[in-house]
This record gives C-alpha cells, sequence and structure tokens, in this order.
C-alpha cells in the first residue's frame, strides 16, 4: 500500500475505531439497564478458552477464564457464550 493510500484511509479508519466505541459504550449501558450480563471484547479470549468453547466444554471454558481473567461469573460466562 502506498503511502498516499495510507493516509487516505487512516482518518476512515481513526472514524469506524469512534463510532465502535460509541456503540460498545451504548450497547453495555443497554445491557445494564436491562440486567444482560455484557463484557466489552477489549481483549482477546486466551487461545486455551476458545478450544474449550469451541469443543463444547463451555462450563470448564468458564471457569478458566475466570481464574485467567478474574472476571465474575457473568462476565466470564458472557465471553465464553459469544465466541
Amino acid at each position: 500500500m502506498s503511502d498516499m493510500e495510507w493516509s487516505e484511509l487512516s482518518p476512515l479508519f481513526a472514524q469506524i475505531g469512534a463510532r465502535l466505541e460509541s456503540l460498545e459504550a451504548q450497547v453495555a449501558l443497554l445491557s445494564e439497564k436491562v440486567g444482560v450480563g455484557y463484557m466489552p471484547v477489549a481483549q482477546p479470549v486466551p487461545p486455551e478458552i476458545v478450544a474449550l468453547a469451541r469443543s463444547g466444554k463451555m462450563l470448564q471454558a468458564i471457569q478458566q477464564y475466570r481464574a485467567l481473567t478474574g472476571a465474575s461469573l457473568d462476565e466470564a460466562r458472557t465471553a465464553v457464550m459469544g465466541l
């Protein structure tokens, strides 16, 4: 990609990033209001958790996620169920 192409795309990526942050905040607020757990995907889920979830071992994935991240049960369940 040439420098000119990047200079044209960079502002667009910045706008998309800002819009996603705004949407993420709205989803978090709405989730809180209706009592549904929501955990933004700010950090990637560790690969061992993904492997457990994809093999159908959801309970183990949730337990392992909590152990690795210190997340609450609801946060861990939301993260794992979102895989």
